[in-house]
C-alpha cells in the first residue's frame, strides 16, 4: 500500500521516477517500492516525502487507485501523441513512467491509444520486443469501436513490424482488411491514403507490379479529391519504380521532370538507356552520384543502378 501511496502522490506532483528518486535511491529500487516488491526504511521515506512535500503518514493514507477523470486522461493522452508525431520521444518517458495502463476504468478506446503511444515509443528506442507488445494491445482494445485514425496508425504500425519480420502476406492481410473497413464510410480521409501506400509497398516487394500501380492512381485521385499530399516525393519515386518495372519509360521521364535527386536521376537513366538513348543515359549517370541505401527510400534503385553501370560502364 506504501509503495501505491507514493506512486499516487508522485503522479499528483507530475514527477518521473527518475526525478524524484534523484540523489536519494535508484529509479530502479523506486520502481520496485512503488511495485510492493521492497519495503523501503524510514530514512527512504523521509527523503521521498520531502522530495513530495508532504508527510510519512501520508504515505499510509488509503490509497484512490488511481481514479482520474476522463477529461485528465484524454488531455494527457492528446499531447502526447502529438509529441510522438513531432518525433519528441525523449519526453514520452514522463508519460509511460506515470503507468495509466494500470489504471482499471480507462475506457477500453483510450487504453489502445495510451498502449499506441508506449509503441511508438519504443519503436523509436529500438525495442521490438515491447513494440510488438503494445501494438498487439493497441490492436486489440482498438478494435471494440468503428475504425478510426488511431486504429488506423496501430494498423499501419502492426503492418511495418511484419513487413520487417518477411510476414509480407501477413501486413497484406491487415491492410487489406482496414481498407475494406473503411469502404464502409462514405468520406474519404488522409487513413485512405496511409493505408494504401503502405499496400503499395507490400506489392512491390511481392513484385505484383500491376496492383501496386492502381494503388498508386487510387492514392493520386483520393489526394486530388481531398487536395491534400502524403509523402509526395516518396510516392512519385514507387511510381517511377513501377512504371519501369511496367516497361512505361516515356512516362518515366515525364513524370521525373527536371528533378535531380539520386534516386530520380537513376530511374531517368535507366529509362533513357532501355529507350536506345544511350549517349544521354550515359552522361546523366556519371553525373549522378551512387545511391545511398541507408536514405534511399527505394531498396531497388541499388540494383538498377548497378545493372547501369554494368551495361554503361565501357562506354
Amino acid at each position: 500500500m506504501i509503495g501505491q501511496r507514493i506512486k499516487e502522490i508522485r503522479n499528483n506532483n507530475n514527477l518521473t521516477q527518475e526525478e524524484l528518486a534523484d540523489g536519494i535511491i535508484s529509479r530502479t529500487y523506486l520502481s520496485l517500492i512503488e511495485k510492493g516488491t521492497v519495503q523501503p526504511s524510514t530514512n527512504v521515506l523521509v527523503k521521498l516525502s520531502k522530495r513530495l512535500n508532504c508527510t510519512v503518514n501520508d504515505f499510509m493514507a488509503e490509497v484512490s487507485h488511481f481514479k482520474y477523470n476522463n477529461f485528465e486522461i484524454l488531455r494527457e493522452i492528446g499531447h502526447y501523441e502529438l509529441k510522438v508525431d513531432n518525433e519528441d520521444y525523449e519526453i514520452v518517458k514522463h508519460f509511460i513512467d506515470k503507468e495509466y495502463e494500470q489504471i482499471e476504468d480507462v475506457p477500453l478506446p483510450d487504453s489502445g491509444r495510451i498502449h499506441l503511444i508506449y509503441a511508438r515509443y519504443f519503436k523509436f528506442k529500438g525495442d521490438l520486443k515491447r513494440t510488438r507488445l503494445h501494438t498487439d494491445k493497441a490492436l486489440q482494445k482498438l478494435s471494440t469501436i468503428a475504425v478510426n485514425q488511431h486504429y488506423v496508425n496501430a494498423v499501419l504500425l502492426k503492418s511495418e513490424l511484419l513487413m520487417e519480420d518477411g510476414a509480407v502476406d501477413e501486413a497484406i492481410d491487415i491492410l487489406e482488411e482496414t481498407v475494406y473497413l473503411l469502404t464502409k464510410f462514405d468520406e474519404l480521409n488522409i487513413s485512405d491514403i496511409k493505408l494504401r501506400f503502405a499496400l503499395v509497398k507490400c506489392y512491390i516487394i511481392f513484385k505484383q507490379y500491376y496492383t501496386a500501380h492502381r494503388l498508386v492512381e487510387d492514392i493520386n485521385q483520393i489526394s486530388s479529391r481531398l487536395s491534400i499530399t502524403y509523402k509526395k516525393e516518396e510516392l512519385k519515386k514507387f511510381e517511377m519504380l513501377l512504371l519501369i518495372k511496367l516497361e512505361r519509360y516515356e512516362d518515366v521521364l515525364s513524370l521525373a521532370g527536371d528533378s535531380s535527386e539520386t534516386d530520380i536521376s537513376i530511374m531517368k537513366a535507366y529509362s533513357l538507356w532501355q529507350l536506345d538513348r544511350v549517349k544521354e543515359a550515359d552522361q546523366l549517370l556519371k553525373a549522378t552520384p551512387a545511391p545511398n541505401r541507408e536514405i534511399s527510400s527505394i531498396p531497388q534503385i541499388g540494383s538498377l543502378y548497378k545493372e547501369l553501370t554494368g551495361r554503361l560502364g565501357g562506354l
